[in-house]
Protein backbone atom coordinates (compact mmCIF):
# COMPACT_ATOMS: atom_id res chain seq x y z
CA UNK A 1 0.00 0.00 0.00
CA UNK A 2 1.28 3.47 -0.72
CA UNK A 3 0.97 6.09 0.93
CA UNK A 4 -0.79 9.30 -0.60
CA UNK A 5 -2.39 7.02 -3.03
CA UNK A 6 -5.42 6.18 -2.00
CA UNK A 7 -6.49 3.34 -4.26
CA UNK A 8 -3.44 1.15 -3.54
CA UNK A 9 -5.79 0.86 -0.21
CA UNK A 10 -7.85 -0.65 -2.12
CA UNK A 11 -6.38 -3.05 -4.25
CA UNK A 12 -5.03 -5.36 -1.30
CA UNK A 13 -9.00 -6.16 -0.23
CA UNK A 14 -10.66 -8.51 -1.99
CA UNK A 15 -14.15 -8.68 0.63
CA UNK A 16 -17.44 -6.36 0.79
CA UNK A 17 -16.89 -2.69 -0.50
CA UNK A 18 -19.97 -1.25 -1.11
CA UNK A 19 -23.69 -2.40 0.29
CA UNK A 20 -26.54 -0.45 -1.85
CA UNK A 21 -29.97 -1.09 -1.70
CA UNK A 22 -29.32 -4.81 -1.70
CA UNK A 23 -26.68 -4.63 -3.95
CA UNK A 24 -23.28 -5.49 -3.10
CA UNK A 25 -19.74 -4.75 -4.58
CA UNK A 26 -16.58 -6.36 -3.66
CA UNK A 27 -13.45 -4.37 -3.64
CA UNK A 28 -12.09 -5.62 -6.61
CA UNK A 29 -15.15 -4.58 -8.70
CA UNK A 30 -14.85 -1.59 -7.40
CA UNK A 31 -11.55 -0.36 -8.39
CA UNK A 32 -12.79 -1.49 -11.98
CA UNK A 33 -15.00 0.74 -11.87
CA UNK A 34 -12.75 3.63 -10.52
CA UNK A 35 -10.97 2.24 -13.41
CA UNK A 36 -13.82 2.78 -15.86
CA UNK A 37 -14.59 6.35 -14.25
CA UNK A 38 -11.26 7.18 -15.32
CA UNK A 39 -11.35 6.49 -18.68
CA UNK A 40 -14.90 8.40 -18.81
CA UNK A 41 -13.05 11.19 -17.15
CA UNK A 42 -9.72 11.37 -19.76
CA UNK A 43 -12.46 11.10 -22.71
CA UNK A 44 -13.94 14.09 -21.76
CA UNK A 45 -10.57 16.23 -21.47
CA UNK A 46 -9.62 15.46 -17.87
CA UNK A 47 -5.88 15.71 -17.06
CA UNK A 48 -4.00 16.38 -13.88
CA UNK A 49 -4.00 19.18 -11.97
CA UNK A 50 -7.88 20.14 -13.22
CA UNK A 51 -11.19 20.65 -11.17
CA UNK A 52 -14.15 18.55 -11.56
CA UNK A 53 -17.04 19.23 -9.79
CA UNK A 54 -19.03 16.23 -8.01
CA UNK A 55 -22.67 16.64 -7.12
CA UNK A 56 -24.38 13.56 -6.45
CA UNK A 57 -26.24 11.96 -3.20
CA UNK A 58 -24.74 9.22 -1.39
CA UNK A 59 -24.08 6.62 -4.46
CA UNK A 60 -21.32 4.25 -5.21
CA UNK A 61 -20.84 6.22 -8.20
CA UNK A 62 -19.66 9.35 -6.21
CA UNK A 63 -17.24 6.50 -3.86
CA UNK A 64 -15.38 5.61 -7.44
CA UNK A 65 -15.14 9.57 -8.49
CA UNK A 66 -13.77 10.29 -5.06
CA UNK A 67 -11.19 7.71 -5.86
CA UNK A 68 -10.91 8.21 -9.43
CA UNK A 69 -10.01 12.12 -9.34
CA UNK A 70 -7.31 12.24 -7.20
CA UNK A 71 -5.80 9.14 -8.70
CA UNK A 72 -5.00 10.74 -12.12
CA UNK A 73 -3.92 14.31 -10.31
CA UNK A 74 -6.91 15.49 -10.76
CA UNK A 75 -8.66 17.60 -7.98
CA UNK A 76 -12.33 16.75 -6.66
CA UNK A 77 -14.88 19.25 -6.10
CA UNK A 78 -17.52 17.93 -3.73
CA UNK A 79 -20.59 19.92 -4.01
CA UNK A 80 -23.49 19.37 -1.44
CA UNK A 81 -27.21 19.14 -2.99
CA UNK A 82 -28.11 21.93 -0.99
CA UNK A 83 -26.40 24.13 -2.41
CA UNK A 84 -28.62 27.18 -4.54
CA UNK A 85 -28.08 28.47 -7.44
CA UNK A 86 -26.44 31.56 -5.96
CA UNK A 87 -23.98 29.62 -4.06
CA UNK A 88 -23.28 27.05 -6.95
CA UNK A 89 -22.14 30.16 -9.20
CA UNK A 90 -19.88 31.65 -6.65
CA UNK A 91 -18.26 28.29 -6.12
CA UNK A 92 -17.65 27.33 -9.86
CA UNK A 93 -16.51 31.10 -10.19
CA UNK A 94 -13.79 30.11 -8.05
CA UNK A 95 -12.84 26.98 -8.35
CA UNK A 96 -13.32 26.77 -12.06
CA UNK A 97 -13.89 22.68 -12.94
CA UNK A 98 -13.62 21.19 -15.68
CA UNK A 99 -16.86 19.78 -15.35
CA UNK A 100 -19.14 18.90 -13.09
CA UNK A 101 -20.43 15.43 -12.90
CA UNK A 102 -24.24 15.51 -11.68
CA UNK A 103 -25.02 12.27 -13.84
CA UNK A 104 -25.19 8.62 -12.22
CA UNK A 105 -23.91 7.12 -15.47
CA UNK A 106 -19.91 7.46 -15.71
CA UNK A 107 -19.63 6.63 -19.07
CA UNK A 108 -17.13 4.83 -20.72
CA UNK A 109 -13.83 5.29 -22.61
CA UNK A 110 -11.21 3.31 -24.69
CA UNK A 111 -7.84 5.15 -22.77
CA UNK A 112 -7.17 5.74 -19.52
CA UNK A 113 -4.65 7.60 -17.86
CA UNK A 114 -1.60 6.85 -15.69
CA UNK A 115 -1.98 6.99 -11.97
CA UNK A 116 -0.64 10.35 -10.87
CA UNK A 117 3.04 10.11 -8.62
CA UNK A 118 2.56 9.96 -4.92
CA UNK A 119 3.12 13.54 -3.51
CA UNK A 120 1.84 14.56 -0.25
CA UNK A 121 2.02 18.10 -1.07
CA UNK A 122 -0.49 17.72 -3.61
CA UNK A 123 -3.98 19.13 -3.34
CA UNK A 124 -6.49 16.31 -3.85
CA UNK A 125 -9.63 18.07 -3.14
CA UNK A 126 -11.55 21.37 -2.75
CA UNK A 127 -13.66 21.73 0.38
CA UNK A 128 -16.63 24.06 0.86
CA UNK A 129 -16.07 25.72 4.53
CA UNK A 130 -19.69 26.20 6.38
CA UNK A 131 -20.10 29.59 5.50
CA UNK A 132 -22.86 30.80 7.86
CA UNK A 133 -21.30 34.16 8.04
CA UNK A 134 -20.93 34.67 4.42
CA UNK A 135 -19.90 32.68 1.31
CA UNK A 136 -17.85 29.50 2.25
CA UNK A 137 -14.35 29.81 1.82
CA UNK A 138 -12.90 27.13 0.07
CA UNK A 139 -10.22 24.85 1.99
CA UNK A 140 -7.47 23.43 0.45
CA UNK A 141 -6.99 19.51 1.43
CA UNK A 142 -3.61 17.96 0.32
CA UNK A 143 -2.87 14.36 0.20
CA UNK A 144 -0.91 14.28 3.76
CA UNK A 145 -3.49 16.19 5.22
CA UNK A 146 -5.97 13.37 4.10
CA UNK A 147 -3.90 10.76 5.10
CA UNK A 148 -3.43 11.97 8.39
CA UNK A 149 -6.79 12.53 9.33
CA UNK A 150 -7.30 8.55 7.64
CA UNK A 151 -4.95 7.35 10.35
CA UNK A 152 -6.48 8.96 13.09
CA UNK A 153 -10.23 8.91 12.40
CA UNK A 154 -10.06 5.14 11.79
CA UNK A 155 -7.72 4.31 13.93
CA UNK A 156 -9.99 5.77 16.95
CA UNK A 157 -12.92 4.13 15.91
CA UNK A 158 -11.31 1.18 15.60
CA UNK A 159 -12.20 0.77 12.18
CA UNK A 160 -11.72 -3.34 10.81
CA UNK A 161 -12.24 -5.07 7.80
CA UNK A 162 -15.17 -6.43 9.58
CA UNK A 163 -17.66 -2.86 9.51
CA UNK A 164 -20.39 -1.62 7.57
CA UNK A 165 -20.06 2.35 8.20
CA UNK A 166 -23.24 3.79 6.90
CA UNK A 167 -22.98 7.65 6.15
CA UNK A 168 -25.97 9.39 7.74
CA UNK A 169 -24.69 12.53 6.71
CA UNK A 170 -23.67 13.79 2.79
CA UNK A 171 -20.21 12.54 1.23
CA UNK A 172 -20.04 15.80 0.00
CA UNK A 173 -19.61 17.13 2.91
CA UNK A 174 -17.05 16.98 5.79
CA UNK A 175 -18.55 14.40 8.21
CA UNK A 176 -19.84 12.10 5.97
CA UNK A 177 -16.72 12.31 3.45
CA UNK A 178 -14.79 10.95 6.61
CA UNK A 179 -16.39 7.98 6.15
CA UNK A 180 -14.46 7.46 2.93
CA UNK A 181 -11.38 7.00 4.87
CA UNK A 182 -12.61 3.57 6.27
CA UNK A 183 -12.72 1.70 3.22
CA UNK A 184 -9.17 2.26 3.61
CA UNK A 185 -8.94 -0.40 6.21
CA UNK A 186 -10.75 -2.63 4.25
CA UNK A 187 -14.87 -1.78 6.02
CA UNK A 188 -17.83 -1.32 3.29
CA UNK A 189 -19.76 1.40 3.31
CA UNK A 190 -23.35 1.53 2.88
CA UNK A 191 -25.02 3.83 0.74
CA UNK A 192 -28.34 5.60 1.97
CA UNK A 193 -29.13 6.96 -2.13
CA UNK A 194 -31.88 9.31 -1.32
CA UNK A 195 -30.78 13.04 -0.48
CA UNK A 196 -33.16 13.84 1.84
CA UNK A 197 -32.18 11.89 5.51
CA UNK A 198 -35.05 10.76 7.07
CA UNK A 199 -34.87 8.10 10.36
CA UNK A 200 -37.04 6.03 9.22
CA UNK A 201 -35.24 5.06 6.07
CA UNK A 202 -32.20 5.42 8.02
CA UNK A 203 -33.05 2.59 10.71
CA UNK A 204 -34.12 0.30 8.06
CA UNK A 205 -31.03 0.55 5.99
CA UNK A 206 -29.04 -0.09 8.72
CA UNK A 207 -31.20 -3.10 10.12
CA UNK A 208 -30.98 -4.58 6.18
CA UNK A 209 -26.65 -3.72 5.71
CA UNK A 210 -26.43 -4.95 8.84
CA UNK A 211 -24.33 -1.99 9.31
CA UNK A 212 -21.98 -2.18 12.71
CA UNK A 213 -20.90 1.47 12.26
CA UNK A 214 -23.18 4.88 12.14
CA UNK A 215 -21.39 8.10 11.59
CA UNK A 216 -23.52 11.43 11.42
CA UNK A 217 -24.58 14.46 13.17
CA UNK A 218 -26.60 14.73 17.08
CA UNK A 219 -29.56 15.74 14.72
CA UNK A 220 -29.23 12.66 13.51
CA UNK A 221 -29.92 10.79 16.65
CA UNK A 222 -32.12 12.92 18.03
CA UNK A 223 -34.47 11.88 15.16
CA UNK A 224 -34.03 8.57 15.72
CA UNK A 225 -35.45 8.36 19.19
CA UNK A 226 -38.38 9.64 18.04
CA UNK A 227 -38.70 5.95 16.60
CA UNK A 228 -38.64 2.17 17.22
CA UNK A 229 -35.11 1.30 17.21
CA UNK A 230 -33.56 -2.50 16.22
CA UNK A 231 -29.79 -2.07 15.56
CA UNK A 232 -28.50 -5.83 16.32
CA UNK A 233 -25.46 -5.35 14.41
CA UNK A 234 -24.60 -2.05 15.28
CA UNK A 235 -21.51 -1.54 17.81
CA UNK A 236 -20.73 2.13 17.68
CA UNK A 237 -22.29 5.71 16.78
CA UNK A 238 -20.14 8.89 15.98
CA UNK A 239 -21.43 12.16 15.54
CA UNK A 240 -20.04 15.48 15.05
CA UNK A 241 -20.44 19.33 13.57
CA UNK A 242 -22.39 19.98 16.46
CA UNK A 243 -22.04 19.70 20.70
CA UNK A 244 -23.57 16.16 21.69
CA UNK A 245 -26.06 16.88 24.57
CA UNK A 246 -24.83 14.74 27.14
CA UNK A 247 -28.80 14.27 28.14
CA UNK A 248 -29.06 12.66 24.09
CA UNK A 249 -26.23 10.30 24.61
CA UNK A 250 -27.77 8.74 27.67
CA UNK A 251 -31.23 8.79 25.91
CA UNK A 252 -29.23 7.11 23.20
CA UNK A 253 -27.46 4.53 25.19
CA UNK A 254 -30.17 3.68 27.49
CA UNK A 255 -32.17 3.18 25.00
CA UNK A 256 -30.28 1.36 22.41
CA UNK A 257 -27.29 -0.14 24.53
CA UNK A 258 -25.22 0.92 21.69
CA UNK A 259 -21.46 3.52 23.10
CA UNK A 260 -22.10 6.88 21.23
CA UNK A 261 -19.35 9.44 20.69
CA UNK A 262 -18.02 12.38 19.23
CA UNK A 263 -15.92 13.91 17.02
CA UNK A 264 -14.24 17.34 16.51
CA UNK A 265 -13.00 19.42 13.99
CA UNK A 266 -13.45 21.65 11.40
CA UNK A 267 -12.96 21.88 7.45
CA UNK A 268 -11.05 25.49 7.88
CA UNK A 269 -8.33 24.04 10.41
CA UNK A 270 -8.72 20.06 10.44
CA UNK A 271 -9.61 17.14 12.38
CA UNK A 272 -8.37 17.18 16.24
CA UNK A 273 -9.98 14.90 18.13
CA UNK A 274 -12.08 11.96 17.47
CA UNK A 275 -13.73 9.62 21.02
CA UNK A 276 -13.14 5.91 21.19
CA UNK A 277 -16.44 3.70 21.56
CA UNK A 278 -14.38 2.11 23.93
CA UNK A 279 -13.50 5.15 26.09
CA UNK A 280 -15.50 5.23 29.38
CA UNK A 281 -19.30 6.66 29.15
CA UNK A 282 -18.64 9.87 30.79
CA UNK A 283 -15.79 11.05 28.39
CA UNK A 284 -18.19 9.67 25.59
CA UNK A 285 -20.80 11.29 26.51
CA UNK A 286 -19.05 14.57 27.90
CA UNK A 287 -16.12 15.29 25.59
CA UNK A 288 -14.90 14.79 22.21
CA UNK A 289 -12.14 12.38 22.52
CA UNK A 290 -8.43 12.99 23.33
CA UNK A 291 -6.81 14.82 20.73
CA UNK A 292 -4.64 13.06 17.88
CA UNK A 293 -0.91 12.13 18.76
CA UNK A 294 0.12 13.59 15.68
CA UNK A 295 -2.23 17.06 15.99
CA UNK A 296 -0.64 20.27 17.74
CA UNK A 297 -3.09 21.71 20.04
CA UNK A 298 -3.16 24.36 22.78
CA UNK A 299 -5.90 26.72 24.85
CA UNK A 300 -5.82 30.15 24.16
CA UNK A 301 -8.12 32.39 26.29
CA UNK A 302 -10.00 29.59 26.57
CA UNK A 303 -10.48 29.29 22.93
CA UNK A 304 -9.02 25.60 20.99
CA UNK A 305 -6.12 26.07 18.83
CA UNK A 306 -4.58 23.86 16.49
CA UNK A 307 -1.94 23.68 14.19
CA UNK A 308 -0.05 21.06 11.91
CA UNK A 309 -0.11 18.65 9.28
CA UNK A 310 -3.86 18.10 9.78
CA UNK A 311 -4.28 21.91 8.92
CA UNK A 312 -4.62 23.44 5.45
CA UNK A 313 -1.88 25.75 4.61
CA UNK A 314 -4.29 28.03 2.59
CA UNK A 315 -7.44 28.25 1.07
CA UNK A 316 -7.78 27.39 -2.53
CA UNK A 317 -7.61 30.96 -4.56
CA UNK A 318 -6.34 32.85 -1.95
CA UNK A 319 -2.91 34.08 -0.46
CA UNK A 320 -4.26 33.15 2.88
CA UNK A 321 -5.23 30.12 5.41
CA UNK A 322 -6.71 29.70 8.34
CA UNK A 323 -3.77 30.68 10.70
CA UNK A 324 -3.88 33.96 12.36
CA UNK A 325 -1.12 36.36 13.34
CA UNK A 326 -0.10 34.08 16.21
CA UNK A 327 0.90 30.76 14.00
CA UNK A 328 -2.24 28.94 15.06
CA UNK A 329 -5.78 28.34 13.62
CA UNK A 330 -8.12 29.65 15.97
CA UNK A 331 -11.54 26.86 16.17
CA UNK A 332 -13.50 29.13 17.12
CA UNK A 333 -14.51 26.73 20.19
CA UNK A 334 -14.50 27.03 23.94
CA UNK A 335 -12.81 24.35 25.65
CA UNK A 336 -10.51 22.57 28.19
CA UNK A 337 -8.46 19.56 28.34
CA UNK A 338 -9.20 17.47 31.92
CA UNK A 339 -6.92 16.03 34.07
CA UNK A 340 -7.05 12.87 31.55
CA UNK A 341 -6.47 14.23 28.82
CA UNK A 342 -9.96 14.81 27.35
CA UNK A 343 -10.88 17.32 25.15
CA UNK A 344 -14.46 19.27 26.27
CA UNK A 345 -15.91 21.52 24.03
CA UNK A 346 -18.09 23.99 25.71
CA UNK A 347 -19.41 26.34 23.58
CA UNK A 348 -19.16 29.02 20.51
CA UNK A 349 -17.13 31.96 21.20
CA UNK A 350 -19.52 34.24 19.07
CA UNK A 351 -22.98 32.28 20.59
CA UNK A 352 -22.35 33.48 24.32
CA UNK A 353 -24.52 35.45 24.99
CA UNK A 354 -23.93 38.64 27.42
CA UNK A 355 -27.16 39.84 29.68
CA UNK A 356 -25.93 42.94 32.01
CA UNK A 357 -22.62 42.09 31.32
CA UNK A 358 -23.11 38.20 32.60
CA UNK A 359 -21.84 35.51 30.37
CA UNK A 360 -24.85 32.58 29.45
CA UNK A 361 -23.28 29.97 27.85
CA UNK A 362 -26.73 28.68 25.70
CA UNK A 363 -25.43 25.23 25.70
CA UNK A 364 -25.95 24.91 29.23
CA UNK A 365 -29.57 26.05 28.87
CA UNK A 366 -30.27 23.87 26.27
CA UNK A 367 -29.05 20.73 27.95
CA UNK A 368 -31.38 21.52 31.00
CA UNK A 369 -34.57 22.22 28.64
CA UNK A 370 -33.95 18.97 26.82
CA UNK A 371 -33.95 17.53 30.26
CA UNK A 372 -37.67 18.32 30.50
CA UNK A 373 -40.23 14.90 28.92
CA UNK A 374 -41.74 17.08 26.72
CA UNK A 375 -38.68 18.51 25.06
CA UNK A 376 -37.37 17.01 22.29
CA UNK A 377 -35.15 19.36 21.14
CA UNK A 378 -34.38 22.99 21.97
CA UNK A 379 -31.76 26.09 20.61
CA UNK A 380 -31.28 29.34 22.75
CA UNK A 381 -29.78 32.38 21.30
CA UNK A 382 -29.47 35.57 22.39
CA UNK A 383 -31.87 38.85 21.87
CA UNK A 384 -31.09 42.44 21.77
CA UNK A 385 -32.43 43.66 24.85
CA UNK A 386 -32.57 47.86 25.37
CA UNK A 387 -31.24 47.81 29.03
CA UNK A 388 -29.41 44.44 29.44
CA UNK A 389 -27.52 44.68 26.14
CA UNK A 390 -28.87 41.05 25.45
CA UNK A 391 -31.55 38.60 26.90
CA UNK A 392 -31.49 34.20 26.04
CA UNK A 393 -34.53 33.27 23.99
CA UNK A 394 -35.71 29.57 23.65
CA UNK A 395 -36.87 27.40 20.42
CA UNK A 396 -38.29 24.24 21.86
CA UNK A 397 -39.50 21.08 19.71
CA UNK A 398 -42.25 19.83 21.99
CA UNK A 399 -45.70 20.40 23.75
CA UNK A 400 -45.18 23.44 26.82
CA UNK A 401 -44.75 26.26 27.80
CA UNK A 402 -42.73 29.28 29.21
CA UNK A 403 -44.53 28.95 32.69
CA UNK A 404 -44.22 24.94 32.74
CA UNK A 405 -40.58 25.50 31.79
CA UNK A 406 -40.06 28.22 34.47
CA UNK A 407 -41.03 26.02 36.78
CA UNK A 408 -38.56 22.94 35.97
CA UNK A 409 -35.45 25.67 35.71
CA UNK A 410 -36.57 26.63 39.26
CA UNK A 411 -36.38 23.20 40.32
CA UNK A 412 -32.77 22.32 38.77
CA UNK A 413 -31.79 25.28 40.26
CA UNK A 414 -30.78 26.93 37.12
CA UNK A 415 -29.67 30.70 38.10
CA UNK A 416 -32.74 32.83 37.12
CA UNK A 417 -30.66 35.27 34.62
CA UNK A 418 -30.20 32.49 32.59
CA UNK A 419 -33.67 31.46 32.03
CA UNK A 420 -35.14 32.07 28.58
CA UNK A 421 -37.02 35.20 28.47
CA UNK A 422 -38.97 33.90 25.92
CA UNK A 423 -40.30 30.00 24.79
CA UNK A 424 -41.45 29.45 21.36
CA UNK A 425 -42.48 26.06 20.23
CA UNK A 426 -41.54 24.98 16.82
CA UNK A 427 -42.31 22.03 14.98
CA UNK A 428 -38.19 21.62 13.71
CA UNK A 429 -34.56 23.38 14.38
CA UNK A 430 -33.81 24.91 11.08
CA UNK A 431 -30.47 23.69 9.75
CA UNK A 432 -27.43 25.32 8.20
CA UNK A 433 -26.00 22.27 7.81
CA UNK A 434 -25.51 18.48 8.58
CA UNK A 435 -26.17 18.62 12.18
CA UNK A 436 -25.72 22.39 12.73
CA UNK A 437 -28.54 24.58 14.13
CA UNK A 438 -28.85 28.05 12.43
CA UNK A 439 -28.16 29.97 14.90
CA UNK A 440 -28.57 33.15 13.33
CA UNK A 441 -31.83 32.35 11.20
CA UNK A 442 -33.45 31.81 15.00
CA UNK A 443 -31.59 35.34 16.15
CA UNK A 444 -33.65 36.82 13.38
CA UNK A 445 -36.92 34.81 14.42
CA UNK A 446 -36.65 36.21 17.90
CA UNK A 447 -36.37 39.49 16.63
CA UNK A 448 -38.90 39.45 14.32
CA UNK A 449 -41.78 37.75 17.14
CA UNK A 450 -40.62 40.38 19.51
CA UNK A 451 -41.88 42.88 17.58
Amino acid sequence: MTPYRPLSYLEGHDGLAIWEEGAEMSFPELVAQVRRAQRSLWARGVRAGDVVGVQLPNVWQYVALELALPDMGAVLLPLPLSLGEHELRWVEEKARPRLTIRELDLGEGDDGPMPAAPDPERIVEIALTSGTTGMPKLASLSARLKQVTFEGFTSRLEITPRDRVLPMTPLTQGIGGMCLYCLRMGAALVMLREPHWTAERCLRIAAESRATVLVGVPTNVIRMLNHPISLPDVRAVAVAGAPLPPEIAERWETATGIPISSFYGSMDAGQLAVGRPSDPRDKRWTTVGRPHDSAEWRIVDGEICMRGDLVQRRYWGETFGPYAADGWAHMGDLGFVDDDGYLHVVGRVKDIIIRGGTNINPYEVESMLRMHSAVRDACVVGRTHPELGEEPVAFVVGDIDKAELDGFLAERGLAHYKWPAAVYVVDELPLSGPGKVNRKSLREMAVARAV
